[in-house]
């Protein structure tokens, strides 16, 4: 059996989980292996089961779980484990590894099974508060913008990335792509509120800075990104999700052409080809 290592943030987790789907949709025997978050902290820990209501019988936490998951992380052998290469890779599919290691951040792995993908991440228990946000967003001509610093400020490979420049020329750029102009309005997605105020000051169109969804509650921020018209997303993959969820058919999505402080080679199937990277 194959056992796809799961690990990271929200978004993280529901690529490791669209690829599991994939998987059995090919018919292969594949299951889910918990047991990182059982001794390491990240982020607001495994989360699926809480934003999604994701099976729990899925998740397998024990012990001797986690003692073979870090045995298995610290062997090189190919035949063992299977580590992300960041770009797509297709032999993910046809590998024996016992262990899948990795983000899997592209839908080229998950594609073909659009709809059961989107029927596995409806968000669950969004209170009334999110609720009456969605309908407003539902009303205008809405644009989620994330701005993430906070975390990222301190890891090389992510900071520097988005800078204050970059969404500028998002704004502008879908601002001209739009085919009305009637009831713009920009909600605004951050960790970092001081910064994300003195930014929108300079934006030309009415902005709302959305900060009430704090800690285990931040997963109802990528539900309102969803329920927007159009997207400019950070280099994360927690908005990335939040576009990749919008219904609307003729969204319009800001990505950032550089996502990772590295090779493009390493990033180039991340943002599907039909977003505009800038």
């Amino acid at each position: 059996m194959k056992k796809i290592v799961m690990s990271g943030g929200l978004g993280n987790q529901m690529f490791q989980y669209a690829l599991y789907l994939a998987l059995k949709h090919k018919e292969k025997n594949v299951s889910l292996d918990c047991s990182l978050y059982s001794y390491v902290k990240m982020h607001n820990g495994f989360e699926l089961d809480r934003c999604f209501g994701i099976n729990k019988l899925e998740n397998k936490f024990s012990r001797w779980n986690l003692l073979k998951l870090r045995l298995a992380l610290k062997s090189k052998l190919k035949t063992f484990v299977y580590s992300d290469l960041n770009c797509y890779d297709e032999n993910v599919f046809s590998n024996n590894s016992k262990y899948l290691n990795g983000y899997w951040q592209s839908e080229k792995y998950f594609i073909q099974i659009e709809d059961k993908i989107r029927q596995a991440f409806v968000f669950k228990d969004i209170d009334n508060t999110n609720v009456d946000i969605a309908k407003e967003v539902a009303n205008n001509c809405s644009i989620s913008l994330h701005i993430r610093r906070g975390d990222y400020l301190g890891i090389n490979i992510y900071s520097g990335v988005c800078t204050e420049s970059y969404y500028t020329k998002a704004v502008d750029l879908l601002l001209s792509r739009m085919i009305t102009q009637e009831n713009i309005k920009i909600y605004v997605f951050t960790d970092d509120v001081e910064f994300s105020s003195a930014f929108v000051k300079n934006i030309y169109v009415p902005c709302q800075l959305i900060n009430i969804n704090k800690n285990a509650d931040s997963y109802k921020d990528m539900y309102l990104m969803s329920q927007c018209k159009h997207n400019i997303i950070a280099n994360s993959s927690f908005s990335w999700w939040g576009a990749w969820l919008n219904r609307n058919p003729d969204k319009i999505v800001i990505a950032p052409q550089k996502w990772f402080n590295s090779s493009e080679e390493n990033y180039k199937d991340i943002v599907p080809e039909n977003w505009i990277k800038i």
